[in-house]
């Protein structure tokens, strides 16, 4: 097919010492850009040229005639510390904490709804509308990220804000579960999708030496988010119920994520069918083909299995196991998120020099290797069950930090939110399945003498498992496909 190019001119003029030209063709438009010789570093990004890494080109937008267009100014100055490189880490900072911290506060929702407001609702009901909400934004990123990169970030952005504000709203009023479930569940799931995966994609965007710290400090955002709501909850319930709390809960959404997609400026043209051309697929099916995307969704397939084991049986095994209190078991999951968000900031900073992919696969292997060195052999223990908590909210917080920047080293940011859209939808499976999975094993467990956790052993021994198993396609990407010596920066 004849391909139809566009040259494009970046706002900064070149200046009138020597100048290079750079020639990008990333699937469809091809742009020239003129800049000085101290920006020439930018020509070894991958963000600019074709990863050489790849089996085979991927036909992305050959399918159609597409035209480019910016949304924002090119400035190169604005890169790695400009307004908008800052805009992006606060934008998607706040999505974030919103997003993940109106889903993990869902379990004191659940507490308090199966003791007033739906008592003779089961277990399973109740907890099914929580499980709507991730399961729901997970699933949609196979479409809502191709969706951000057609139509732009803020309008997609726009749509989820009113989406998970009227979805907080419409629950508030509910009398009966059904009600939830479509609300606090997959309206609010759904909104979640549409400002997650553009918002998770734009520091990439702006970031490109501390890249890996930016996004370090922005998936912050969602552990600060977590702590930050589940406190809101628990004290809002007791003084005004469950219906106020949601409305002060939607209008705090409304207005951070408002913020948000006012601050979502984008560099990367947006994908516009021009000249009749036919539409790409809502997902790109040639990702498949490639062996370095095959790789991370093994990964992401995998280590969701065993990600959220901890946050649902750390509490419970506290109790029964370590004798404690439940104010201990609190604590325990305070420390898990503090270390978390620790974790997040700090791998992001150490990757920017050992590279994301060695990050991703040092704190995945070390979750797994603490998991079955503390958890495993704690028994009674309370001293080393506290210092497991902060170790794997540590390591783990490391390994949900490094996806973005390794998909958008690997190939490009102009198809990021379509990619991690793939990604994460991966992730769907494990944070539905893993916690039954682990609960069963437990259960079939009981009477276990195996291990000093008893009951729980098989259970935890999985959990570790799973995530050194996980990090194997992490492994596979770096050392099968992109480079076997023992230790380079990727």
């Amino acid at each position: 097919m004849r391909r139809r190019y566009k040259v494009q001119r970046t706002a900064a003029a070149p200046t009138p010492r020597q100048t290079f030209i750079l020639i990008t063709h990333s699937n469809s438009p091809l742009s020239i850009s003129a800049f000085p010789p101290e920006n020439n570093n930018i020509m070894a990004s991958r963000d600019h040229i074709p990863s050489q890494d790849s089996d085979r080109p991927f036909k992305g937008d050959d399918d159609g005639a597409v035209e480019a267009q910016t949304q924002a100014p090119m400035q190169m100055d604005q890169l790695d510390g400009g307004r908008y490189a800052w805009q992006s880490v606060i934008a998607s900072f706040a999505t974030l904490f919103i997003v993940f911290g109106i889903q993990t506060s869902y379990g004191v929702f659940l507490a308090w709804y199966s003791k007033h407001d739906f008592p003779n609702a089961s277990t399973t009901q109740l907890t099914l509308v929580g499980s709507l909400n991730p399961g729901v934004m997970f699933v949609s990123g196979l479409f809502v990220g191709r969706i951000a990169e057609t139509v732009g970030f803020r309008p997609v952005m726009a749509a989820g804000c009113v989406l998970m504000t009227v979805g907080l709203l419409l629950a508030s009023f509910a009398t009966q579960v059904w009600q939830l479930a479509l609300t606090q569940g997959a309206m609010c799931g759904l909104g979640a999708a549409l400002v997650f995966f553009p918002g998770v994609s734009l520091p990439s965007q702006w970031w490109l030496k501390r890249r890996s710290l930016a996004m370090g400090l922005s998936m912050a955002g969602s552990g600060v988010g977590g702590l930050a709501v589940v406190n809101i909850a628990t004290a809002l319930l007791p003084s005004v119920g469950s219906a106020w709390t949601l409305r002060v809960l939607a209008a705090t959404s409304g207005v951070m994520l408002a913020l948000a997609t006012v601050m979502a400026e984008t560099r990367v043209p947006k994908r516009t069918i021009a000249n009749g051309g036919r539409a790409s697929a809502l997902i790109d099916f040639e990702l498949f083909r490639d062996r370095r995307f095959l790789a991370m969704v093994f990964a992401s397939l995998v280590v969701p299995f065993g990600m959220l084991t901890p946050y649902f049986y750390l509490p419970t095994y506290t109790v029964a196991i370590a004798q404690s209190t439940p104010a201990f078991a609190s604590l325990l999951l305070t420390i898990l998120n503090v270390f978390s968000i620790a974790g997040r900031i700090i791998s992001g900073a150490v990757a920017d020099h050992i590279g994301n992919i060695n990050t991703y696969i040092l704190t995945t292997v070390a979750t797994g290797a603490v998991t079955l060195a503390m958890w495993l052999p704690a028994g009674t223990s309370q001293p080393i069950l506290a210092v497991y908590a902060a170790a794997f909210g540590f390591f783990s917080g490391g390994f949900v930090a490094q996806m973005p920047p390794i998909m958008a080293q690997q190939f490009g940011i102009a198809k990021l939110p379509s990619i991690l859209g793939l990604m994460y939808a991966a992730f769907a499976a494990g944070n539905l399945a893993g916690g039954p999975v682990a609960g069963a094993i437990v259960e079939a467990s009981a009477g276990s003498t195996v291990f000093p956790s008893l009951q729980f052993g098989w259970g935890i021994l999985y959990t570790g498992l799973v995530w050194i198993v996980g990090a194997a396609g992490a492994m596979y990407l770096r050392f099968g496909l992109l480079d076997s010596a023992v230790w380079k920066a990727y």
